[in-house]
């Protein structure tokens, strides 16, 4: 979020929850980073029921998927 990025849920399916990315999270390099060591970590300590958590973002969208600092 401190570098205008957005995450939220698609759907829940058989434990697995679906994540799209937007503003700086979309198209970065360390979106994987971010999905695994921050987000699935968090939901999973706090939702033990949930087995995974997928990322379904077009990380190339757009003609400039970078969020740009002003």
């Amino acid at each position: 979020a401190g570098h205008g990025g957005h995450i939220g849920i698609v759907d829940v399916k058989d434990g697995a929850v679906f994540v799209q990315m937007s503003g700086g999270c979309m198209g970065c390099g360390m979106a994987h980073i971010t999905l695994r060591q921050g987000v699935e970590r968090l939901v999973r300590e706090r939702i033990p029921e949930v087995t995974e958590v997928m990322d379904v973002t077009d990380h190339a969208e757009g003609d400039n998927p970078f969020f740009a600092r002003t």
